[in-house]
């Protein structure tokens, strides 16, 4: 008769699994949120994707209610969840790659929304349903960088092969696999390190030392990607499947004349040859200039149908083209950047060059060759900040905005160009996303705390390790 007073609409335990499965999926943003913010802001600002008959004059750098939306979903939906799946499984030794996955995984959401805002709700932040914390404090960027980076010291160190994983698709990005979650943990902590190092570079310097014993992604069958498949359809193809790009998803004239500038292979796997250079028998690239306000004469000069204009690759808009969280290529460029510095013991030029050659080797089934990919590498130029850094943007193109967005924040690489071939005026461009408007209305004594230490809540406010 007990059985008949449980409800089975209301468990009353969650399986930490599904809890994780579901964080991941929503870590990875909705369709709306990712064209809002990834293509339509951040794509745009960095000269990757340029909208076709340009933005309203100034106001090229507009934002959009993509940056909340954003917001609310990785607290509310990704980060909560999370945090449950390291409530569910604490203090239970069998548990403990569950939990510390699920650790390392927040770890890559903090660090995201950190990079985009500067100080936000940490150490007090998912708090609502076990102490009714609704309107938790701001912790400082810098805080905030090192409790992450001890965070990931602490979980990678307790993952444990003899121990229980979440089994199969629950987890999306490396099935369970221990090693390559601890090859991640090591690279993300790179990453953060690098990040860092402008503003701190003792503490940076310190840490990277601290990595050279560990292992990282060696491989491209090592990348953290998010498998996007029939059921959970690549964003950038739904939206240009959908007809819905407005125009923003166009390959940019910056990116296509870098890439021809320097005879870079890649060109064919990131645009498509324009409908007007096939029909005339001389197939050529061509992109849509940044920084052309609506209405200029310079419009003029393309076809209103387009035809005269690249579309993105195809490779980019398959429905299951990956979703990328870190690469090997990545990983290769951190290290180069290290040993520029004096950091890393590995030689920069190799590292660069490898960096390079694993991201081209990545566009698997696309029509980049083994004998394109040498010939480049042959004659690259060598290895520098500004050349890392243009490589590393290149690498991020059509599929990581947020970090392509951050590393040009901390670089300044590669030198933007406006139409008329002049560098942008870099005062102009946004060093941040501003607060979602629930902050100001909900949460706004510690919203107020946090302009105060940080700087007025607008896009001319730097975060804490944008010293650029």
């Amino acid at each position: 008769m007990d059985d008949l007073n449980v409800n089975p609409n209301a468990p009353s335990f969650v399986n930490p699994d599904y809890l994780f499965t579901y964080s991941v999926v929503k870590g990875m943003g909705s369709y709306i949120t990712n064209a809002n913010v990834q293509y339509w802001l951040l794509m745009n600002w960095n000269m990757q994707f340029a909208t076709l008959g340009g933005e309203q004059a100034g106001r090229e750098y507009d934002s959009n209610d993509g940056k909340d939306a954003l917001w609310n979903e990785l607290y509310a939906q990704s980060l909560m969840n999370a945090r449950e799946v390291q409530k569910l499984s604490s203090g239970n030794p069998y548990l403990i790659n569950k939990n510390s996955i699920s650790r390392i995984w927040q770890v890559y959401l903090f660090a995201q929304i950190t990079d985009l805002f500067g100080d936000i709700p940490y150490s007090e932040a998912l708090q609502g349903a076990s102490q009714l914390n609704f309107s938790p404090a701001y912790t400082r960027q810098e805080q905030i960088y090192t409790s992450m980076i001890n965070e990931i010291k602490i979980a990678s160190a307790n993952l444990d092969p003899t121990k229980a994983v979440f089994p199969g698709n629950s987890d999306p990005i490396y099935k369970g696999n221990i090693l390559k979650w601890k090859k991640f943990a090591n690279s993300l902590r790179l990453r953060l390190a690098i990040r860092m190092s402008n503003v701190n570079p003792t503490v940076a310097q310190t840490e990277i030392a601290l990595l050279q014993q560990e292992d990282f992604i060696s491989n491209n069958n090592e990348n953290a990607y998010f498998p996007y498949s029939g059921e959970i359809r690549n964003p950038l193809y739904d939206l240009i499947q959908s007809g819905q790009s407005g125009g923003k998803t166009y390959p940019s004239k910056f990116l296509i004349d870098l890439l021809k500038s320097s005879n870079d292979p890649r060109l064919k796997v990131f645009a498509q040859y324009t409908t007007e250079s096939i029909i005339i028998g001389v197939p050529d690239y061509e992109g849509v200039p940044n920084l052309v306000p609506a209405g200029s004469s310079i419009w003029s000069n393309y076809n209103t149908d387009a035809s005269d204009i690249s579309k993105i690759g195809t490779w980019f808009i398959r429905q299951e083209a990956p979703g990328v969280l870190m690469t090997y290529s990545e990983v290769c460029f951190l290290k180069a950047e290290a040993a520029l510095k004096g950091w890393w013991p590995g030689n920069a030029q190799t590292l660069y060059e490898d960096g390079i050659t694993a991201n081209m080797q990545s566009y698997t089934g696309s029509s980049l060759s083994g004998t394109d990919i040498s010939n480049y590498i042959s004659s690259v130029a060598p290895v520098s900040l500004e050349n890392i850094g243009t490589q590393k943007w290149i690498s991020f193109t059509f599929q990581n905005a947020y970090e392509s967005y951050a590393e040009y924040r901390r670089t300044g690489f590669p030198i933007l160009k406006d139409y008329a071939n002049t560098p942008i005026n870099s005062a102009n461009y946004p060093n941040r996303l501003t607060y979602p408007a629930t902050e100001i209305n909900l949460n706004s004594t510690h919203y107020n705390q946090a302009i105060q230490n940080q700087g007025p809540d607008i896009a001319g406010t730097k975060v804490w390790w944008d010293v650029n």
